[in-house]
C-alpha cells in the first residue's frame, strides 16, 4: 500500500496541475467565454469551475499538510541511523595469528 509521504506528493502534483487549468479555464470563462464552444449559460459555468478550483486548492493544501506531518514522523528515523554502529566482534583473531 502507498505511504502517506508517496501519496501526498502525487496528491501535491496533481491538485497543483488541476489549480493551473481550472484558474485558466476560470479566466477565460470570465474575460472571453466566447472562446469555449457549447456553454449555455456561462454563470452557472463560472459557478462550476470556480467550485472546482476551490476543491482544487484545499487538496492542494490538504496534501501539502500531509507532506509537512510525514516529514515530522520521519525525523526520528534519520537521527536513529547518524548513530548506527556496527557490532565489534572480538576473539575471532586474523588470518594471520
Amino acid at each position: 500500500m502507498c505511504e502517506l509521504g508517496t501519496g501526498a506528493r502525487i496528491c501535491t502534483i496533481y491538485s497543483f496541475v488541476g489549480i493551473l487549468f481550472t484558474a485558466y479555464i476560470g479566466a477565460l470563462l470570465v474575460n472571453q467565454p466566447f472562446y469555449i464552444a457549447g456553454i449555455e449559460d456561462v454563470d452557472k459555468a463560472k459557478s462550476s469551475i470556480f467550485t472546482a478550483l476551490g476543491i482544487f486548492v484545499f487538496a492542494f493544501i490538504a496534501s501539502l499538510a500531509g507532506l509537512h506531518w510525514d516529514s515530522q514522523q520521519n525525523k526520528d528515523d534519520a537521527n536513529g541511523a547518524e548513530n548506527y554502529q556496527l557490532n565489534q566482534a572480538t576473539g575471532y583473531g586474523s588470518r594471520y595469528d
